[in-house]
């Protein structure tokens, strides 16, 4: 959260995006009702003089709704689903969130993603993207499987006005978003990279494989902290093949992918390494990146790899980071231990 936010102009507000309220709101209820006091004491139009107050003060007014439905969120509960077929399910879920098609609940050993039947297609797509993918050799699946989700599914059925995907996870397996959350929306920097690489990696599969999954962002990834890596479990509604028409992209992707791109709407491994960049940058801190010098939030070789226009090669872009961009920040390799669990995050007990 800003230390500042009297200091915030008009155009700074406006350029915060409605998916990124921690970059307004951050910490707990009271930092967040407390900053939107603040706020509304200089942009409220009945208090201030500045043109456009208004038009500010309704998008600080959204960012400080959406930053209220995340803290909500924070509180677990069991969700019950009735399916078309006469059978119900539970879940004991430990975090909700609110998504562009439904709802994704996390829980202890799987996340289930309730989405709207009026995005039935997109979720044959993302079941066709994860049957499509394939391995070079054992030793490949061995290293990627883990970080992708089972298919088949753990569960899937249709309820009354929801299509229901239940995904297995293992219990370490952490929502950046939560993680972000948890922090105070700034992760340290040797942890950054570490999830940098993982991401990396996986795109270097992604074009293996012949897909872009097109969506990776702080509320698809989850990041494992004892095995310093990723698994993209969200999203795949979104994933296409290579040159293949994109049939839908979500909010984040349509605000940080090349922009050329996005007007052709054809998939290609240019959006997800642009993506992981933007991860980057917001773990950081700053999703949009022009703060992150100034607020020494990272090494400075680490900063310019991030802010600087992604490849078209995963596999330059892996290598450049390893080797250059991750020595030139940290020096020699070392394993950065992050100290975090389940019951860290989550108030509610796992089951």
């Amino acid at each position: 959260m800003h230390t500042d936010l009297s200091s915030l102009s008009a155009a700074s507000l406006l350029a915060i995006p409605e998916h990124s309220p921690e970059r307004l709101f951050g910490g707990s209820a009271a930092d967040i009702k407390k900053a939107f006091r603040l706020l509304a004491m200089k942009w409220h139009p009945d208090r201030s003089s500045e043109a456009g107050a208004h038009r500010v003060f309704q998008h600080i007014k959204g960012l400080y709704d959406k930053a209220g439905e995340r803290m909500a969120a924070r509180q677990g509960g069991q969700l019950q689903l009735a399916a078309v077929d006469g059978k119900a399910y539970e879940i004991n879920y430990l975090r909700c969130h609110r998504f562009e098609l439904g709802a994704m609940y996390v829980a202890g050993s799987v996340v289930a993603f309730v989405v709207d039947l009026a995005h039935a297609d997109l979720v044959e797509r993302a079941e066709r993207a994860l049957q499509g993918l394939d391995y070079a050799s054992e030793k490949m699946r061995q290293q990627i499987a883990p970080h992708l989700p089972a298919c088949p599914f753990a569960g899937a059925f249709r309820t009354a006005d929801a299509w229901v995907i239940v995904m297995r996870k293992t219990p370490d397996l952490l929502l950046l978003r939560d993680v972000l959350d948890h922090v105070g929306g700034r992760l340290d920097p040797r942890h950054v990279a570490w999830v940098v690489s993982s991401l990396l990696n996986l795109c270097c599969y992604f074009e293996y494989t012949g897909l872009a999954h097109n969506a990776l962002s702080l509320d698809t990834c989850f990041l494992s902290p004892p095995d310093h890596s990723v698994a993209v479990l969200g999203g795949w509604w979104y994933a296409a093949r290579l040159g293949e028409r994109m049939a839908a992209a979500p909010a984040s992707t349509l605000a940080w992918a090349p922009h050329g791109l996005l007007d052709r709407k054809r998939a290609d491994i240019r959006t997800d390494l642009e993506l992981v960049r933007a991860i980057g940058r917001a773990l950081l801190g700053d999703i949009g990146g022009s703060r992150l010098e100034r607020d020494g939030a990272a090494p400075q070789a680490m900063i310019d790899w991030l802010r600087l226009p992604a490849s078209r090669s995963p596999i330059d872009e892996y290598r450049t980071w390893r080797t250059q961009v991750l020595h030139d920040s940290f020096g020699a390799r070392r394993f950065a231990e992050l100290p975090l669990t389940q019951s860290d995050i989550y108030a509610v007990d796992p089951r």
